[in-house]
């Protein structure tokens, strides 16, 4: 039954991975590798612990364009929790949700997804989720704010100077396998390929969200009781262009205090409708935090950006703060959290 499950899931994860559109939107985090419930909703209670997330970034931080944009900003909201169904003695399944908010100049964007996976044991002890997340998207535009580079845009004047909100169903796939020593993770978010024009002419403005595919890993390097050090990477890609997030942090002192670095790259074509690709360093990326309480129930980072591509139009920092709060799990599911910034399950 279980090999069934897998077979039907992946074919049709394979059937819409076949079909992805064009111009990514999604929001990225430097806080990547602990933040997989927002790109893959498999993820949902594969920890074994129930978990809430919020993040805050500021992109560019103090850039102010001729307009009142600003600077992008986005916040995140996400939970996770195990769940026990069909009479397991176990925790077999999970839930989570996901809410975020993305404000780019007359922009705003607001998804929110609830998530469900069913979870594989395996008989190395890993885990296996595979999951689905349903929820809506909304998309706004201020016509208050926008400026026409000629007279008679029928954009801006189809749009007013109101501000135009649509909203639109959201579904995501992923798979997410978990052991006590590595991940792997992959996921499509926005299956339906909603297409958003505000009541106005199609023909003139036809904002169609794009399906993004994820590819996560991570591997758990213990080189003593005290020290570990975490590889990980995203690959995040909507097949007109590819970002890559890939870096390591190390955890120490009893994994209360950690620390680290990692790359953001792009790839994509130089002109539009061009075949030739180019090979994009966009930020360096440093990150810090501690955890509190006694089992590192609390956590709390800071990431800062440093900008490298296309400096010239842009501040050149960015700023990503973190919390997260963990209940401990239940001693009735019988496995044991290590106490690491990343919150891994015994396996």
């Amino acid at each position: 039954m279980k090999r069934q499950f897998i077979r039907l899931y992946i074919s049709a994860f394979a059937l819409v991975c076949a079909t992805m559109g064009s111009a990514q939107q999604d929001a990225q985090f430097s806080h990547y590798m602990f933040n997989n419930m927002y790109t893959n909703p498999g993820y949902a209670g594969v920890e074994g612990l129930t978990r809430a997330t919020l993040l805050h970034r500021s992109q560019w931080l103090g850039y102010q364009g001729t307009d009142e944009g600003g600077a992008p900003t986005t916040q995140l909201l996400s939970l996770s929790h195990p769940l026990k169904i069909l009479g397991s003695p176990t925790t077999n399944s999970g839930v989570g949700l996901g809410l975020t908010h993305d404000l780019l100049g007359p922009w705003r964007i607001l998804n929110l997804q609830a998530s469900y996976a069913y979870h594989i044991k395996m008989q190395n002890g890993g885990v296996l989720g595979a999951g689905l997340g349903v929820g809506f998207l909304s998309q706004s535009i201020d016509g208050s704010v926008l400026r026409a580079s000629e007279d008679d845009d029928v954009i801006i004047d189809g749009i007013g100077s109101s501000v135009a909100t649509q909203f639109k169903p959201d579904v995501s796939l992923g798979v997410h396998y978990q052991t006590r020593k590595y991940s792997a993770g992959l996921s499509l978010r926005h299956v339906g390929k909603s297409e958003f024009d505000f009541n106005v002419n199609p023909d003139s403005i036809a904002s169609k969200l794009a399906r993004h595919l994820y590819l996560t890993g991570s591997y758990n390097i213990f080189l003593s009781q005290n020290l570990l050090v975490v590889p990980s990477v995203v690959v995040q890609s909507d097949l007109a262009e590819t970002s890559f997030n890939y870096g390591a942090v190390a955890s120490l002192n009893n994994y209360k205090y950690w620390g680290g670095i990692t790359l953001r790259q792009s790839i994509a074509s130089q002109e539009a409708g061009s075949a030739s690709r180019k090979l994009s360093n966009d930020d360096i990326v440093l990150l810090i935090g501690m955890s509190f309480l006694s089992d590192n129930e609390l956590r709390v980072g800071y990431s800062f950006d440093l900008v490298t591509r296309g400096a010239a139009a842009k501040n050149p920092t960015s700023h990503e703060i973190m919390l997260s709060y963990v209940i401990p799990v239940n001693p009735e599911d019988k496995f044991t959290p290590i106490r690491t910034p990343r919150y891994r399950k015994e396996n």
